[in-house]
């Protein structure tokens, strides 16, 4: 009878060990917290606080890796055009005197200066009077002339003709999610003295009689008549209140989750394993006084 109670003890013995050894075995691969001995409250304190540290990488991908939610926002734009200021004067002037025409810009996006100088011919007192004259044009900044010149301004003798400078302002580009956004953009390019306000201020254009030259021609009492022509052409500053301003539509955003994939199958797993160690260490310190007796007596019987 000794022998049989001696062998179904120990089979007892195998059985409530086994689950135990187990989730020690486990326990013991925590890293983080570890104490020498294997007291279970101490192991569960060190399996959980490595699990919040290896599940923080998987949380910290939910930001990074998942989209910004779907939305739908609004482009605005300006539709742009574009306007011209023209002086035009015809005069008759003697000797010394000049005819002159002016066009003030106080806005920017400057595109194209057309000037022209004609001679309509005039009276002269003498033979064979030739006319003398000075053309100038005067600009606020340095422009390129046709005749590959370049400064602030340009004299001919005697020219006869039309002209351009081509300044040719590229159009701002602006991204404004409201109309309010849109009008701010485009009143700060007065600040853009570099590039939209290029050549802001004072055109002149000018044509100075300087008398005339022939066989016993009175330079001093001729008279010539002198038509000018100064034109400037610039975008024209786009208004809400004149219908200018527009907008598209589009969505942004939105796609595959995939931060939330990532933070959910690194995460999950990790927590299983701690709740299901947790379990067998718990069950490990539960285990009764009488129990461990009975399990010794056991032993000590065989």
């Amino acid at each position: 009878m000794a022998e049989e109670t001696v062998e179904a003890e120990l089979v007892d013995i195998a059985s409530t060990e086994a689950p135990r050894s187990l989730a020690i075995r486990i326990a013991s691969f925590y890293p983080l917290g570890k104490s020498p001995d294997q007291d279970p409250s101490k192991m569960i304190r060190a399996v959980w606080l490595s699990t919040i540290v290896f599940t923080i990488p998987f949380l910290a991908a939910l930001p990074l890796l998942n989209p910004e939610p779907e939305q739908e926002v609004e482009d605005w734009y300006a539709d742009w055009s574009t306007q011209s200021w023209s002086t035009e004067v015809g005069q008759t002037v003697s000797s010394g005197s000049r005819v002159e025409a002016m066009v003030t810009i106080d806005q920017g996006g400057l595109l194209v200066a057309n000037y022209s100088v004609e001679n309509q011919g005039g009276t002269f007192a003498g033979v064979d009077c030739q006319p003398q004259w000075l053309a100038e044009l005067r600009a606020p900044d340095p422009v390129n002339y046709s005749d590959g010149s370049n400064g602030t301004s340009w004299s001919a003798e005697n020219w006869e003709g039309t002209d351009s400078i081509e300044i040719n302002t590229p159009l701002p580009e602006i991204e404004a999610s409201s109309s309010d956004d849109l009008q701010e953009a485009i009143f700060n390019l007065k600040s853009d003295t570099q590039v939209w306000m290029y050549g802001r201020g004072e055109w002149i254009l000018s044509v100075t009689n300087q008398g005339s030259e022939g066989v016993a021609c009175l330079g001093s009492s001729q008279q010539v008549t002198f038509v000018v022509n100064l034109t400037i052409s610039q975008w024209m500053e786009p208004r809400f209140a004149d219908g200018d301003f527009n907008f598209t539509t589009s969505t942004v955003g939105g796609g595959t989750p995939v931060g939330t994939f990532v933070a959910l199958g690194g995460s999950v797993p990790l927590l299983l394993i701690a709740a299901a160690v947790t379990i067998g260490l718990r069950k490990s310190d539960t285990v009764s006084p009488k129990e461990r007796a009975d399990g010794d007596e056991n032993v000590v019987e065989d």
